[in-house]
C-alpha cells in the first residue's frame, strides 16, 4: 500500500509505538514488486478495523486482570504458555528467548500478556463497565499484545488476501469517492507515529478501499451457482448434517450388552438409557467433524435403529441416527462454506511464489 515516495518520506527511527518492537518504516512484506511496510500494515489495521478489535480485547484483559488477578491459578498460566508456545514452535526454552527478543519483548511482558489473555476468557462474557479506561496506540500492554496477541500476523494475512484479490481482478477499483472525512480521522490516530504527509495517507487508503471491492467481486463471481453446486457435489459425503443420539457406557461389554437389549427387547434410546441410569445425549455435527470410526457407522445405519459400539470420548457408545441431511445448494451456510473455498482457492493461486515474509511477524 505504501508507494516507493511515501518509503522515501518515513524516516528510519521515531516511528514506533511506545518505543518498541516493529519499527514502522521497517519492511514486513514483499507482494510481488510491492514492498510493504509495517506503516502500511497498521494503517491497514485502523481502516479494517482490527486495531479497534485489538483496543477492546487488550482494553478487557485489563479489567478481566484486576477482577481476577487472585483467582487465575500458576497451572492455568502454565497451560496457557504451552499453548502458545506449541502454535509457534517455541517448546525450547531459547526458541522462546529468541522469540521475545527479536521483538524487543521480556519475559514479564509475555507472561503478563498470558495472564490477560486468560482472564479474559474467563470474563467473556461480562461487560466492561464503561468507566474503564480506554486503551490507546500508546499503550504498552496494547503494544505488548499485538505482537503476542497475533494481531500484526492478521493485519499481514489481510494485506495478503487483498492484494491477492487485486491481482485477480486488477486495480481497476479504486474509486473510492470522497475520503476526506475518514482520512482526517487515521491522521489524526496515526500521526504521532507515522511521519508522513497527508499524500501517503490518501494513497493508501485509497488503494486499500480499491482493494476491498476487488475483494467483494471476487466473492461474487466465485458464488455462481454453477461452481458452487460443483463443490458441494464434491464435498457430498463431508459436508452431511448429522443428528444423533448416544449413549456412553465404561465398557465394550456394557456397550454390547445395551445394544443386544435395545435390539432384542425393542427398548427405544430413552428406554435403554432410562434402565442404565446413564444421560442420553443429543449430538449435531457435520460428518467430517465426527471421529472416523462413528462417521462410518452413521454412514450406513437407519433412522432410529441402534448400533454400534464405537469408542468415543474414551467411553463406548451406542448410537442411534435421528435425521441425515445432504448439503444443498439451497443452505446458505453451506453455499457460503463452497463459495469461500473456491475464493481462497483462487488467491492462493493468484499469490503463489509472489510472497516474501522480510520480517518476523
Amino acid at each position: 500500500m505504501i508507494s516507493h515516495a511515501g518509503v522515501a518520506m518515513l524516516p528510519s527511527s521515531g516511528n514506533t509505538l511506545c518505543a518498541m518492537w516493529p519499527n514502522l518504516a521497517d519492511e514486513a512484506l514483499v507482494l510481488g514488486d510491492e514492498e510493504v511496510r509495517f506503516a502500511d500494515l497498521l494503517l491497514l489495521g485502523v481502516a479494517s478495523g482490527l486495531v479497534e478489535k485489538a483496543r477492546d480485547s487488550t482494553r478487557r484483559g485489563i479489567w478481566a486482570l484486576e477482577q481476577a488477578d487472585l483467582e487465575l491459578p500458576r497451572e492455568k498460566v502454565l497451560e496457557e504458555a504451552v499453548v502458545f508456545r506449541r502454535a509457534r514452535r517455541l517448546e525450547a526454552g531459547q526458541d522462546l528467548r529468541a522469540w521475545l527478543e527479536a521483538r524487543l519483548l521480556t519475559m514479564d511482558e509475555w507472561e503478563t500478556h498470558l495472564r490477560r489473555s486468560l482472564a479474559a476468557r474467563q470474563f467473556a462474557t461480562s461487560p466492561v463497565p464503561g468507566d474503564t479506561a480506554e486503551t490507546g496506540l500508546e499503550s504498552r500492554a496494547f503494544v505488548v499484545d499485538l505482537i503476542c496477541g497475533g494481531w500484526w500476523r492478521r493485519f499481514a494475512d489481510l494485506e495478503i488476501r487483498l492484494w491477492a484479490a487485486s491481482k485477480l481482478l486488477g486495480d481497476g477499483l479504486d474509486d473510492a469517492g470522497d475520503m476526506s472525512s475518514e482520512t482526517g480521522l487515521i491522521i489524526a490516530m496515526l500521526d504521532p507515529y507515522i511521519t508522513l504527509e497527508r499524500s501517503w495517507y490518501v494513497e493508501g487508503l485509497r488503494k486499500l478501499r480499491g482493494r476491498e471491492r476487488a475483494l467483494e467481486e471476487s466473492a461474487r463471481r466465485f458464488a455462481n451457482d454453477e461452481a458452487v453446486a460443483a463443490r458441494i457435489l464434491e464435498h457430498a459425503s463431508e459436508w452431511t448434517d448429522l443428528r444423533f443420539a448416544e449413549l456412553l457406557l465404561p465398557t465394550r461389554e456394557a456397550a454390547n450388552e445395551a445394544l443386544l437389549c435395545a435390539r432384542e427387547d425393542g427398548l427405544s434410546a430413552a428406554d435403554l438409557a432410562a434402565r442404565s441410569a446413564l444421560p442420553l445425549l443429543e449430538v449435531h455435527a457435520r460428518h467430517d467433524a465426527l471421529p472416523v470410526a462413528a462417521a462410518s457407522l452413521l454412514d450406513g445405519a437407519l433412522a432410529d435403529e441402534p448400533f454400534g459400539p464405537v469408542l468415543l470420548e474414551g467411553k463406548w457408545a451406542v448410537l442411534w441416527l435421528r435425521e441425515r441431511h445432504r448439503p444443498s445448494l439451497d443452505d446458505e451456510a453451506t453455499r457460503a462454506a463452497a463459495s469461500a473455498e473456491l475464493l481462497d482457492e483462487a488467491l492462493e493461486r493468484a499469490k503463489q511464489g509472489l510472497v516474501r515474509e522480510v520480517s518476523p511477524l
